[in-house]
């Protein structure tokens, strides 16, 4: 796995704006941002740098989140995710979410790298993650056409 020293932003100037790094914190039960692009400011309506996922969110987006950065650490892989997302505006979109490991042991991740890109759907406001689950266990993505979110895990 590569380490967060090895990716240089300066290199990568037009990626920024998409970029967050999360930080596996407290042995891997909490996840926190140290960084948020300006994108992903607008997208969700909110600077979330510096502050702790459990601090953002609640119920099944907190579930999903954290099942998703659990994922990436637990299978040390790349996880990406394709689902529609509904802004703290109500605006409806489709996100784009490739997610990378990042060791500074290359063994433990300690770091997520996260990609995200926006397709915007004026007018189409839609339930937060309602259409894409993921299994923990093998990190396969299924795509379900205006599904209701699924239940967090007891």
């Amino acid at each position: 796995m590569p380490r967060r020293r090895d990716i240089e932003p300066t290199e990568i100037p037009r990626l920024l704006p998409h970029l967050q790094l999360i930080e596996v914190a407290e042995g891997g039960a909490r996840f926190r941002y140290r960084l948020t692009g300006t994108a992903l400011v607008t997208a969700f309506g909110k600077e979330y740098t510096g502050s702790y996922l459990d601090e953002l969110f609640t119920g099944e987006e907190l579930a999903y989140a954290r099942r998703v950065y659990s994922t990436v650490c637990a299978r040390r892989q790349p996880v990406f995710l394709r689902n529609r997302y509904s802004t703290t505006r109500d605006v409806g979109m489709v996100a784009n979410r490739l997610y990378l490991p990042l060791s500074d042991d290359g063994v433990s991740v300690n770091i997520i790298l996260g990609a995200l890109t926006f397709a915007w759907e004026p007018g189409a406001a839609i339930g937060v993650w309602a259409d894409a689950r993921l299994d923990p266990l093998t990190a396969a993505i299924e795509i379900v056409e205006d599904a209701e979110p699924a239940a967090a895990p007891a």
